[in-house]
């Protein structure tokens, strides 16, 4: 059983912006949305990000287009993790 790695690289100073990443674990990226004032899951699924919010798959979703801009998903589509 692999043990699943939690990453916790907050930037404090992105911390004001309208969304930043504040946890990555498994096939989980934890994204704090600061206009809607709550933690927004975006998962990994079938190679795709599907937002547990806005219950979209792909694009068409600020907090998906956002988690497209991170470092952690050209990680993830550099593991085959995601297409």
């Amino acid at each position: 059983m692999s043990k699943s790695k939690s990453v916790k690289s907050v930037d404090n100073s992105k911390k004001d912006a309208d969304y930043y990443l504040k946890d990555h674990y498994d096939n989980v990226l934890l994204i704090r949305d600061n206009l809607l004032k709550k933690d927004i899951e975006i998962f990994v699924k079938g190679g795709s990000l599907h937002c547990d919010h806005d219950e979209v798959m792909g694009f068409g979703c600020k907090h998906i287009e956002f988690v497209h801009s991170l470092d952690e998903v050209e990680k993830l589509k550099r593991a085959g993790k995601l297409r």
